[in-house]
Formats: C-alpha cells, structure tokens, sequence
C-alpha cells in the first residue's frame, strides 16, 4: 500500500513540474487552493482575477514585490454560524496567502485592483521592454 501512494505522490510531483516548465507562471509557493486565481497576458497587460466570495476589499490586501504578486487576507466565519456546529464544511475560513510569480517587467506604480461581486481583478501593465515588438523586414 505504502508504494502504491509513494507512486501517486511521485506522479502530482511530475505534473506539477510540467504544469511549470509549460505555463509560463511558475508558483512561487504552494499556498493551497484558496484563493482560486486566473492569470492571463495580452500584449499590453497581466490581469490576475481570483475568487473571493464572502469578502470584502478592505479585508484582502495585495503586493507586489520582486516579480511576486501576493494576495492574502483572512475570510471570517458568518456571523449567525459561530455559535452552531458545523455538520459539514467546504468553505474555506481563517487567514490565507497566495503568490504567484509574474515573468515580464510591469509598472509597479500603476497597478490597479477592483473588486466586484466577489472577484478581485488586479491589472498590472507591462513595462515597454516587456511588450512585444513588430520586426519589419527590410
């Protein structure tokens, strides 16, 4: 049994590595799965959304930071629950952390954040060396 779940650990190791190697942002810490964040790249910007439902933006705070963007906040327990007995819980509570490392130069003093219906939306421009460029062939 112990060489069967040696095996399965070794295999989420590998595609972690892939899943690296291939997408462009690496994970700079493994900070679970709260919050679930997107991260997507066009040519003038990195827009960074994740889910953070029953917060509000004065509850999550975010750097940036060495090519590293960090959300983190703490989501507390509804107030009419803290007196029951959980019979079951899926939702996420306490404090939380999530890096993430960002691979092109952006201006750091323009950054911006919204949070709207539950989403965080972080814009960070790219820097003008990060941006690609269009070679014209003489």
């Amino acid at each position: 049994m112990l060489r069967h779940i040696d095996l399965w650990r070794e295999m989420d190791r590998i595609r972690k590595e892939f899943d690296n190697i291939f997408s462009g942002y690496q994970r700079v810490t493994d900070s679970g799965t709260y919050p679930l964040l997107n991260v997507y790249d066009n040519r003038d910007e990195v827009i960074v959304t994740a889910e953070l439902p029953g917060m509000t933006k004065e509850k999550v705070n975010i750097t940036f930071m060495d090519e590293v963007l960090t959300v983190s906040g703490k989501l507390e327990p509804l107030a009419d629950t803290q007196k029951m007995t959980a019979v079951r819980r899926e939702r996420s509570i306490g404090a939380f952390e999530k890096r993430v490392h960002v691979p092109f130069k952006v201006q750091q003093d323009k950054i911006s954040a919204s949070f709207e219906d539950g989403v965080l939306t972080i814009r960070m421009p790219k820097s003008e060396e990060a941006r690609p460029k269009t070679i014209t062939i003489e």
